[in-house]
């Protein structure tokens, strides 16, 4: 299985794929996280960590659809850092061509949905269809994060995609030092806003449960 996290600009993709991984790791699942982005942030905090407890590799490339799928073992969860959609289209659509989940992470402002909208995303993703072996393109779902507790501003962005189509997580990741500062130390997901994610994805069958992936 691979979950790509995307988005237009700079939205805590990389701090998402890092704490999900360790979320879904911890719950027992195999994991493989993919750095499909050329600044190598993800790469960075796995040295800087002293090493994740799984592997991590570089594939920042447009055969990233070529490459990984042969390579992924069974079984696995691979779970990539797309680099900015805007700036790296060619790489972002080859992790759709292959990836059985979007994950579109944004903020809560008018700057950062204004920004889903002039790519525009949608049309992004859905131009994937024709090169995906079911003609269809994956199944995204919004992540709001950096979301401030209480905000109005969450609620509201939050019906407005819903009303323009897209689907919204039900968790959202706080603007916390706990995820902002989480590249300088080792990370344990249990009972973070990342583990709830997990649980969220299980149950709305996004994620096999344990066990039950092939």
């Amino acid at each position: 299985m691979i979950i790509a996290h995307i988005s237009p600009r700079t939205s805590g993709k990389t701090t998402s794929v890092g704490w999900q991984a360790h979320a879904l790791y911890e719950r027992g699942y195999p994991v493989i996280a993919y750095e499909a982005d050329y600044s190598r942030q993800l790469a960075e905090w796995d040295v800087q960590a002293g090493g994740f407890p799984f592997p991590v590799q570089q594939q920042a490339s447009p055969l990233f659809h070529k490459n990984v799928p042969s390579a992924i073992q069974p079984g696995q969860v691979g779970v990539v850092d797309c680099g900015h959609a805007e700036d790296h289209r060619n790489i972002v659509q080859s992790v759709l061509r292959v990836a059985d989940l979007a994950i579109l992470n944004t903020a809560p402002t008018t700057a950062d949905i204004d920004r889903i909208e002039r790519l525009p995303m949608r049309d992004l993703i859905d131009d994937i269809d024709v090169l995906r072996p079911d003609g269809n393109p994956p199944p995204t779902w919004v992540l709001l994060n950096r979301t401030t507790a209480g905000a109005k501003a969450t609620g509201q962005y939050r019906e407005y995609l819903e009303e323009d189509g897209w689907n919204v997580f039900t968790t959202t990741i706080p603007s916390r030092q706990k995820y902002a500062q989480s590249m300088l130390e080792p990370v344990t997901a249990r009972g973070s806003a990342y583990d709830e994610l997990t649980t969220e994805m299980i149950q709305r069958g996004l994620l096999p449960q344990r066990g039950t992936l092939r």
